[in-house]
């Protein structure tokens, strides 16, 4: 079964996309995903897609398995088409540095909420795994469980531009910033200085990114500011988790070692973007 087989609204419900959208996926990756063995015994490439891309929003190998009589084939298409569309992430999740863009995001956090020449707003999110055969007690998150402790940077738009998914549940989200420094974006007009920001917060303070002690009405707006801007972030993460339920821990732990969970992690950032763009 493809999603050539299914009604629009089944397409949605079961892959997080319109069939127009996994028709384009298919295209992207259609080079990739030909053939190499009789045409008798190769899966069509419709249902490579289709059987990865319900694995990725129910989170379920049993429910991919429901597509394709074999699971030894079901592994077969989620190792493919992730493994193709990840050294295709760059194309997707990127940063983009021209006068324009960099002006563009500036003016829309602005009249969002105030705050000048911003340009991204970043979150991070655990992804429960399998316990790993080695060092398990690294992966450990604060809530007990074996999870990666995943770092994503959106812009105004709700645009993934990075992705840092290599880093244990047991990683302090403070310990990624320099992963990916807002100097990324420096241009000869912009500057930022994180380290001397940071300077000026407490501990507590950079633990959700607000002043917990507000002591005038400056601070305090800041508070409600920061807020509103940080629910671009939340808003993007939400849509993701919603759509691929693998990234949720509602959807089970992932049964794969750390690196190929990282992989699967872009992919889905890749996805995201491709419907939001």
């Amino acid at each position: 079964m493809s999603f050539l087989d299914m009604i629009e609204q089944q397409c949605f419900r079961r892959l997080g996309l319109l069939c127009q959208a996994v028709a384009d996926v298919c295209s992207l990756l259609e080079q990739d995903l030909l053939p190499r063995e009789p045409i008798g015994h190769a899966l069509p490439m419709a249902v490579k897609v289709t059987t990865t891309l319900n694995f990725f929003t129910s989170g379920s190998f049993q429910r991919s398995a429901a597509l394709i009589s074999q699971s030894a084939a079901v592994g077969k298409c989620i190792t493919q088409v992730t493994n193709v569309m990840f050294h295709k992430s760059a194309n997707y999740v990127n940063v983009v540095i021209d006068e324009a863009s960099v002006t563009e995001r500036g003016l829309s956090f602005m009249a969002l909420a105030g705050f000048p020449q911003m340009q991204d707003v970043s979150n991070c999110i655990h992804v429960a795994i399998k316990t790993p055969p080695h060092h398990p007690g690294v992966f450990v998150n604060c809530k007990g469980s074996h999870s990666l402790n995943v770092q994503l940077v959106c812009n105004n738009k709700k645009i993934i531009m990075l992705v840092c998914a290599r880093f244990p549940g047991s990683c302090h989200d403070s310990l990624m910033l320099p992963v990916h420094p807002p100097s990324a974006f420096r241009t000869s007009k912009q500057t930022y200085r994180l380290a001397v920001w940071s300077q000026g917060l407490s501990t507590e303070d950079l633990a959700d990114d607000t002043l917990r002690r507000p002591t005038n009405e400056a601070e305090e707006l800041y508070n409600v500011n920061h807020m509103s801007t940080r629910c671009v972030r939340e808003q993007a993460i939400s849509m993701m988790k919603m759509r691929f339920r693998c990234l949720d821990r509602s959807g089970g732990a992932l049964q794969y070692a750390s690196a190929r969970v990282s992989r699967m992690i872009m992919v889905c950032c890749v996805l995201q973007n491709i419907v939001q763009q």
